[in-house]
């Protein structure tokens, strides 16, 4: 059941084209559409623009590396940049009464989207796990919740 995929991108945000079919590809193959889809893509896009615009300055000559792999435990998908990396463990959500802080809501997102996280290589390393094997309606409902809690807040501050 392993399997891996992989591309390479230059750090600029003109190449998320590649990134949005590089994730259509993978719901093609495993057949994932509507919010699921939704929630992998756009898990996998605010990713990769933090690797491009926080990781690596938006310097071409540094990469972009995103990844699939197919395990027992569902999917992973890996993003890693060529960066410093970053302190993650302040942007990420503690606890689900913690609020928004729209300066860190790109971490959010993503945490709330994936079925787990992991970072690595000091933050430059970002692994997303999405169960693929099948989502049951607690999960999905909790996150349909989440997702419009977020816009209607984010609605409300124009920003």
């Amino acid at each position: 059941m392993k399997r891996h995929r992989e591309i390479k991108i230059e750090s600029s945000v003109d190449q998320m084209y590649r990134v949005e079919q590089f994730v259509e590809g993978i719901s093609d193959d495993h057949m994932l559409y509507g919010s699921y889809f939704g929630n992998i893509m756009m898990a996998v896009t605010e990713a990769v623009q933090n690797a491009i615009i926080h990781g690596n300055g938006q310097d071409r000559s540094k990469l972009v590396r995103i990844s699939e792999n197919l395990t027992k435990e569902g999917l992973w998908i890996t993003v890693v940049d060529q960066g410093s990396g970053f302190n993650y463990k302040e942007y990420m959500l503690k606890d689900a009464d913690s609020g928004y802080n729209l300066q860190k809501t790109g971490l959010l997102v993503i945490q709330k989207l994936c079925d787990e996280i992991r970072f690595d290589a000091n933050g430059s390393k970002l692994e997303m796990l999405f169960r693929i094997n099948g989502i049951d309606e607690q999960i999905f409902s909790r996150r349909e919740a989440f997702m419009q809690d977020f816009f209607r807040v984010y609605k409300k501050l124009n920003v």
